[in-house]
């Protein structure tokens, strides 16, 4: 359903069926639209300001729930990224894990809705015990309803509801709109000192240079000097991502002959969970929060 928000002075939510049968949820302020869909793993489907359409959806993958969703911001959770031979281990004892982790798989619960504002959970279960034998607590707050309606604003609580110390990786994997034929008019603005190129295995200092013409890009960057990403695309307002300070890299990534770039926040470089590096550790009943918020 297309809709632009413009008769919309309030913010509201509202409850729906999609073509497909899935519950979602469309969040309305001003000129603003939200779309979710808590069944399929939290996703945040769509963003649109004005008309301006920010994220990119592969409408295939996500009517089709035997496939990874491709588009919206997936959320990556327990980890971010692929750890190495897809394991880690716990007292040492060895755990598989897919890529990203396990909430975007899962079904979400919404236990609340206030105007242009749902907050979803995804909790452990005898499932994910499987993979990830911790008991924990996922919340996510969706919140289109701040000042000015240009902005989307998800807030994560991760809690170690059990009785032993928990890891934490999170990362948010947001598919913005950029069309394949506009790549070399695109600009990226991330003021980071360290780079990681994981298609090529090549590390060291960044330059701030980045070639997104090249057939595939999956750049990760640490070492973050400031906490906001600027994305610029060809006649759109630019796209700026702001996150707290739990978000210690950046991903960008994009596929060859594909309308959209992904630039990640992540809370930890990938395969977090054998490195430790930038890893959280949360004691039991301790709580991590952290915020990114999307605006134009």
């Amino acid at each position: 359903m297309s809709f632009d928000g413009s008769s919309v002075k309030q913010p509201t939510a509202e409850h729906f069926r999609d073509a497909a049968g899935l519950d979602m949820f469309r969040l309305r302020a001003g000129t603003a639209v939200v779309e979710l869909a808590p069944g399929r793993g939290g996703l945040i489907t769509r963003f649109a300001v004005a008309g301006d359409e920010i994220l990119f959806l592969d409408r295939g993958t996500f009517s089709d729930r035997k496939q990874n969703v491709r588009g919206g911001i997936p959320v990556l959770f327990p980890i971010a990224g692929r750890l190495t031979g897809d394991r880690y281990q716990v007292d040492g004892q060895s755990f598989p894990m897919r890529q990203h982790g396990l909430a975007r798989h899962a079904s979400w619960e919404v236990i609340d809705v206030q105007q242009a504002r749902v907050t979803m959970e995804c909790r452990s279960s005898p499932a994910t015990k499987v993979n990830f034998p911790f008991d924990f607590v996922l919340r996510m707050v969706v919140d289109l309803g701040r000042a000015g309606y240009r902005t989307l604003a998800i807030e994560v609580t991760i809690e170690n509801s059990g009785t032993r110390p928990m890891p934490a990786h999170f990362g948010l994997h947001p598919y913005f709109l950029v069309s394949d034929q506009d790549r070399d008019r695109v600009r990226v603005e991330v003021d980071a000192s360290y780079a990681y190129d994981n298609t090529s295995g090549e590390s060291g200092p960044w330059s701030g240079e980045l070639d997104l013409t090249a057939p595939g890009v999956d750049l990760h960057l640490t070492d973050l000097q400031s906490q906001t990403v600027l994305l610029h695309v060809p006649g759109r307002t630019p796209r700026r991502i702001e996150m707290s300070e739990l978000f210690t890299t950046v991903v960008i990534w994009q596929s060859a002959m594909q309308d959209f770039l992904c630039v990640e926040p992540w809370s930890a470089p990938g395969d977090a969970l054998n490195t430790g590096v930038c890893l959280r550790t949360l004691e039991p009943g301790d709580s991590l929060r952290g915020e990114v918020i999307l605006s134009v």
